[in-house]
């Protein structure tokens, strides 16, 4: 029984904690020093300025630490930056791992990455339920496994929400295009302007 498996929890690995530790001890030290060397800003306003930093970075810590995806009986919690959300089994109408489009964008991007979808389609990202951090075909396999299992026996999918899960699938695959065009546009008149630029010289 696929139910046995739950509960099932995902965070951020200690690895990349770790990276976010250095990133605040590195950070840190160096705005409160650039802060307190500003010759014109009085300096009740420094002190503003580095309690709002330390709280910043305080609750990036903080954050970090709290986001989490959690599986159990009752159905699936995410707990985000802002805030967390929870569906119930009998009201996903959909759980899957799709390419991550940011993938290239940054280092260290996973490039699968895992969402459910609500009762009106409209999806929520599973935090840590990546390449990254697990085995995403095995978790998604187990998490699909338990929502068939306990969303109930009179489940049937709502074509509303499928229907918006598609048009929301067929928006992004243009935006993925749209930006391969544009990236490769710019590219190519980069590309010519410097020759441009060389021949002119």
């Amino acid at each position: 029984m696929s139910a046995g498996l739950l509960p099932r929890d995902y965070r951020i690995r200690s690895q990349q904690m770790t990276a976010v530790y250095i990133a605040v001890g590195v950070g840190l030290p160096g705005i409160v020093l650039s802060t307190l060397n500003l010759d014109d800003v009085p300096g009740a306003v420094k002190l503003v300025i580095i309690a709002l930093v330390v709280l910043l970075f305080g609750w990036l810590v903080w954050a970090s630490k709290r986001c989490a995806t959690s599986a159990d009986l009752k159905g699936i919690r995410v707990r985000r930056f802002t805030g967390s959300r929870r569906l119930a089994w009998e009201d996903i109408q959909e759980i899957q791992a799709v390419r991550n489009p940011s993938a290239g964008m940054g280092q260290n991007q996973p490039t699968l990455i895992s969402y459910a979808y609500d009762a009106g389609g409209r999806r929520v990202q599973l935090m840590y339920v990546d390449d990254n951090h697990v085995d995403v075909e095995r978790e998604i396999a187990v998490i699909r496994a338990a929502w068939e299992e306990l969303r109930g026996p009179g489940w049937a999918p709502d074509p509303q929400a499928h229907a918006h899960v598609e048009r929301q699938a067929v928006r992004e695959g243009r935006m993925l295009k749209a930006t391969f065009w544009g990236c490769g546009i710019f590219f190519v008149l980069f590309v010519v302007a410097m020759v441009v630029m060389v021949v002119s010289t």
